[in-house]
């Protein structure tokens, strides 16, 4: 049986997070961090990565910026809900399958207050066990009608197209989009830019994945590293994040940066200089929220999603929009919105 033990919120213990679950389970060798940033108006909701850290504290600072991003993202969206994000620390000695079950569990525990997802490193079939264990799940078997991955795509996708009809292309044909990650939503995206007449420069560091995806579509297959150096108009991380360090925020050759991956930044400063080499960073907090837009109504009875996701676009528009008014790095701007809604949103609740 998992033991968890549960501390009190903070960043990790300032007061900004209500929940950190730490979750053990020494038959299947899981070791998990849950994050609740916030619930002021829903239950958080959230995918679960898994991923080789260095430590147990960088696994809980990951948890946490991903769970601040997941209250962010809902909050530009208008969805009543907030954020979280379960990290499982993958080792050698991990039991896939008894692990997903095991937080599978934890998370069926905690009665509703955390909703869970993919995320990085969790495959279907990972997800499928952890359905097996909670009802508290975006999956198919628990009401979710939609490829919560081709969700994140289309997103990404319209937003992508919006970016460019910022800068003065009306239209894909002959454009170019250099894709880092072809997992489900990078496989997707070229799928869509494909047949909207787009060239696609594609990568990923697992070399018969690429080999798949150039089997199934047109596509350049660049090594990892050679992506950087693509002349695209769009280049989308749809991958790990913290990728775009100022090293490789010089070394881009697109226009527009707009991708699926969760905090592609390294820092803020990386963010700057992209705008002040006229590279339109199109904020990951707008962009890549598909998926918790298509797949929020289970967690939310009550709640009418709305029928597509040309709202991405919109809100992108207005936020590149006003950010450039503003003479400011419409990532920055974004954040700022969302931080703001947080800060009325528990106002309310505290004086409610």
């Amino acid at each position: 049986m998992a033991t968890p033990s549960v501390h009190p919120s903070g960043a990790h213990l300032s007061g900004e997070f209500e929940e950190v679950h730490y979750v053990a389970d020494r038959a299947s060798g899981l070791r998990a961090i849950v994050v609740l940033h916030d619930t002021a108006a829903g239950p958080a909701l959230g995918g679960i990565r898994c991923a080789r850290y260095a430590d147990e504290a960088a696994a809980l600072a990951d948890a946490c910026a991903l769970a601040r991003g997941m209250t962010r993202k809902v909050l530009l969206a208008e969805l009543p809900c907030g954020g979280g994000k379960a990290v499982i620390l993958d080792h050698p000695g991990l039991d896939r399958r008894a692990a997903y079950a095991a937080l599978g569990r934890h998370i069926e525990r905690m009665g509703g207050r955390f909703w869970t997802a993919g995320d990085l490193g969790t495959t279907a079939c990972d997800l499928a066990v952890v359905a097996g264990a909670t009802r508290y799940v975006a999956t198919r078997e628990h009401g979710v009608e939609d490829d919560l991955a081709l969700a994140t795509a289309e997103g990404v996708f319209l937003a992508a197209g919006v970016a460019l009809e910022l800068l003065g292309v009306d239209e894909w044909k002959g454009q170019r989009i250099a894709i880092q990650g072809l997992g489900a939503i990078g496989l997707h995206l070229a799928i869509l830019a494909r047949r909207a007449g787009a060239r696609v420069i594609a990568t990923d560091l697992d070399a018969a994945r690429s080999g798949r995806a150039a089997d199934t579509l047109p596509l350049q297959i660049v090594e990892p590293d050679q992506i950087w150096d693509a002349d695209c108009e769009v280049f989308a991380p749809c991958a790990a994040g913290g990728v775009i360090d100022l090293g490789m925020a010089e070394r881009l050759r697109c226009r527009i940066v707009c991708g699926a991956a969760n905090q592609p930044l390294a820092d803020d400063a990386a963010g700057d200089r992209l705008a002040a080499r006229g590279i339109l960073f199109a904020p990951d907090l707008i962009v890549n929220a598909g998926a918790v837009i298509r797949g929020c109504a289970p967690a939310l009875p009550g709640f009418e999603p709305p029928p597509d996701l040309s709202g991405i676009g919109a809100r992108l528009r207005k936020v590149v929009l006003d950010a450039w008014a503003a003479k400011a790095a419409p990532f920055r701007l974004a954040r700022e919105r969302a931080d703001a809604r947080l800060a009325e949103r528990r106002v309310r609740g505290a004086s409610g």
